[in-house]
């Protein structure tokens, strides 16, 4: 099963908050060298107890909102 998620990433010590419409990820890594992609791909894979090869950004890789995909 895939689940399509929204994710709002900001600033802070890493935590997830499931909002309304979409879930809030935390993150102290910087943006460089895509650091804060990797850490909010392991928080995601780690809050849903899937592997991080299973969750994939599908858009905003660059942007503070992200489309990502889960594969359960």
């Amino acid at each position: 099963m895939v689940k399509s998620l929204n994710v709002k990433v900001s600033h802070g010590k890493g935590k997830i908050m499931e909002e309304a419409d979409f879930i809030r990820v935390y993150t102290m890594e910087p943006r460089e060298k895509n650091k804060a992609n990797i850490d909010v791909i392991r928080q995601i894979s780690r809050y849903y107890g899937v592997s991080s090869t299973s969750v994939r950004i599908l858009s905003g890789r660059t942007s503070r909102n992200k489309i990502v995909e889960i594969d359960e």
